[in-house]
């Protein structure tokens, strides 16, 4: 179902880079102590993983909220430690899982997450039911992290969710690339492409050449653009042919149609990080989807209210009442 967001922007935040930009410099802190886990996977590498709670003191009925952040992101981004704090304050458990190497600790293996990657989301999903049989369990995603929570939904015909959330995702790869690549986003390209490449010059420091996929590092500093860092890193470290390639078989948009999980989709038009394609017609979801579209609220942003000093984190409010409508449903 595509349906008109009842998003509202502060009249003080309707520009789509204010909205990107501004909801960032907002301090906050944890209300919780976090509990870290590295969690094993089926090729000797691993994730990391921070909880809100003590696992073993999790109780039998109490949901448990999976969140996967965006390209480059972590515990300490703005959007996942407060949509965490929001999970929290409701009484329930939030788990963040890291992406490959986006932890503390550099991962083991030449492979790194990307758009598409569901295998780790998969044993780890399939842990959670396994470990807590009773629990309800929801999944939110946020940009790139949305976007392989959609696969990972329009993959399996059984998810192990009771509900999926996906915000801001880049549905369509190959154009969000060519979108960054131009005018004022290509700002986010550059902050985003330097957090990418001192990662990945940590993953060649830490290997020390023992997988001749990895590049140099003048061949790395060499790289200014979105495109050329798929075509050049993401590909071949990860057993896609080129960038085109990877774009084909990671982008959600094509696995919308297939998902059996409940699952909210909320994103706006004025998104910077991309452009109309992503955004999907009607007959291309599946009757389990609702695809909110709003005018206004840029990438990952959606900040609303009256009181700039005291803003309404409007995804917060959205995904919680979303979630709390599922439960209903399942009494």
């Amino acid at each position: 179902m595509l349906v008109k967001s009842e998003f509202k922007p502060a009249w003080w935040m309707t520009n789509r880079h204010l909205q990107t930009i501004i909801p960032r410099t907002y301090p906050i802190k944890s209300l919780f102590k976090p509990a870290i886990q590295d969690f094993e996977l089926s090729d000797d590498d691993f994730v990391e993983v921070t909880w809100s709670h003590q696992v073993n003191k999790i109780k039998p009925d109490q949901p448990i909220v999976l969140l996967f952040h965006g390209l480059e992101g972590s515990f300490d981004s703005f959007y996942t430690k407060r949509m965490m704090n929001a999970i929290y304050q409701q009484g329930w458990v939030a788990v963040l899982m890291h992406f490959r190497g986006c932890g503390a600790k550099t991962n083991r293996k030449t492979q790194s997450y990307h758009s598409g990657q569901t295998s780790d989301v998969s044993e780890f999903i399939d842990y959670l039911r396994q470990r807590h049989p009773t629990n309800p369990i929801f999944s939110i995603g946020f940009s790139l992290g949305g976007n392989v929570l959609s696969k990972y939904v329009g993959e399996r015909e059984d998810s192990q969710l009771d509900g999926a959330i996906v915000i801001s995702a880049p549905f369509n790869l190959s154009e969000c690339t060519k979108a960054v690549n131009q005018g004022f986003a290509k700002i986010y390209q550059k902050y985003l492409l330097d957090k990418l490449k001192r990662s990945t010059l940590e993953k060649i420091e830490h290997l020390k050449g023992s997988d001749p996929r990895l590049l140099d590092k003048e061949t790395l500093d060499s790289i200014t653009n979105m495109t050329d860092f798929d075509r050049l890193v993401t590909a071949p470290l990860n057993g896609f042919v080129d960038a085109e390639d990877y774009y084909q078989q990671s982008s959600g948009k094509q696995f919308l149609s297939s998902i059996n999980t409940p699952t909210l989709v909320i994103h706006s038009e004025d998104d910077p990080f991309m452009n109309e394609s992503v955004i999907p017609n009607e007959s291309e979801l599946s009757p389990s989807v609702r695809f909110e579209l709003s005018k206004k609220g840029g990438h990952v942003g959606f900040l609303a209210g009256n009181n700039p000093l005291k803003p309404e984190f409007w995804l917060e409010t959205r995904s919680i009442a979303f979630i709390k409508s599922l439960l209903t449903e399942k009494k």
